[in-house]
């Protein structure tokens, strides 16, 4: 599904008679509007889930991405991207599904180290899809890199059809859906206000990281290049740390490491601020990417722990992956505003509060759990 990341603003522009802020704008609108209906639908997937079981859901979400996917490769006009992103947001949802599927399934005493290495998968997928895009726009052609995908997808299809299984126990009553917002438990909502931290605290110098390479020592690199080395790196320390900490998790407790990635996390984004050398900076992106990568799976992990209902664990699962998919939004949003009105040195002291206050939070929840209904 990244693939088309390294090409999308040409093959956009090759759509129409684009200037190139339009044709930026218009990268921008594409990208965020499978996160935006995606946050809308996961709760709703996840609750399926718990009524039809994950495997039907997984076969679903992957049929409908390899149609969207398969179709932009025939669109002529940027609104039928638009529209196209949207659809494959709303029929989407492979990731999250695989994760309440991981979560039922997974022995309890290893459910850690199962998220962590679930998450170091779709963390590799993401690094390799936009290098395998480059590659085929440029010797094949970017329609045919949306073909290729959705042939990739269609293995995908088959994979989970015939080497998935799942142990799936039907909920007594099939007659009415529960409600998809869950009943209120500090501990729980603290932990879904902790995983969109994450990710704001991840993802807020993406739009800016140009600029900030821009200013720094960079030699003999072109700032471009420079800028990927810097967020490659943070990647790879994320895709480490997710195999480790998730075994950590079960052993020390899912929700103390991650309160220490969060604060440790919190100490190496304040001197990024600081730094005058790209060297230095990849260096700490990297640490950063080991203390905070693996947060997610601990993350999810407490989430399965903190949740006593079996049954519907898919509801708080895919209210989780909303979350996650509004952090994804609201990460690089908040970068460019802080920087636009304050600089960019700013957007890390900013972020390194996110960090800080998640950390507090999630220290709050090991003590107290407060139980209401909404």
């Amino acid at each position: 599904m990244t693939i088309m990341l390294p090409f999308l603003p040409h093959y956009l522009g090759s759509l129409g008679d684009y200037s190139e802020g339009e044709t930026w704008l218009w990268s921008s609108l594409v990208y965020a509007s499978t996160f935006i209906t995606a946050a809308l639908f996961a709760p709703l997937w996840g609750r399926l889930s718990d009524r039809y079981g994950c495997k039907v859901n997984l076969v679903r979400a992957s049929v409908g991405m390899l149609i969207c996917m398969t179709l932009m490769g025939l669109a002529t006009s940027a609104w039928q991207m638009v529209i196209l992103r949207l659809l494959a947001g709303i029929a989407g949802g492979y990731t999250s599904g695989a994760t309440i599927l991981m979560a039922k399934e997974a022995p309890e005493s290893r459910s850690g180290q199962a998220q962590g290495v679930l998450f170091a998968c779709i963390l590799g997928g993401s690094l390799a899809g936009p290098v395998l895009g480059g590659f085929i726009s440029a010797h094949v052609g970017m329609r045919e890199a949306f073909f290729i995908s959705g042939g990739m997808i269609l293995f995908n299809v088959l994979a989970t059809v015939f080497l998935v299984s799942e142990d799936h126990v039907p909920p007594r009553s099939r007659g009415e859906l529960q409600p998809i917002v869950v009943p209120f438990d500090f501990r729980i909502w603290t932990l879904l206000i902790a995983t969109m931290g994450l990710l704001v605290a991840n993802l807020s110098i993406e739009p800016i990281i140009y600029s900030v390479v821009e200013s720094l020592s960079h030699h003999p690199f072109e700032t471009t290049s420079a800028a990927g080395i810097v967020l490659s790196a943070t990647a790879l320390g994320s895709l480490l740390s997710s195999l480790m900490l998730g075994s950590l998790a079960d052993r020390y407790g899912a929700m103390r490491v991650a309160v220490y990635g969060f604060g440790i996390g919190a100490l190496l984004i304040i001197p990024q601020a600081l730094v005058t050398d790209v060297y230095v900076l990849t260096l700490l992106r990297f640490a950063m990417g080991l203390a905070l990568g693996g947060v997610l799976p601990c993350l999810k992990s407490a989430l399965k722990h903190a949740y006593t209902d079996a049954g519907s664990l898919g509801r708080v699962m895919g209210l989780s992956t909303s979350f996650q998919y509004i952090g994804q939004v609201a990460g690089p949003m908040m970068g460019g505003i802080v920087a636009a009105a304050w600089g960019t040195n700013h957007v890390f002291h900013v972020t390194a509060a996110v960090a800080l206050i998640c950390a507090v939070l999630l220290s709050c929840g090991m003590r107290r759990s407060v139980v209401s209904t909404i």
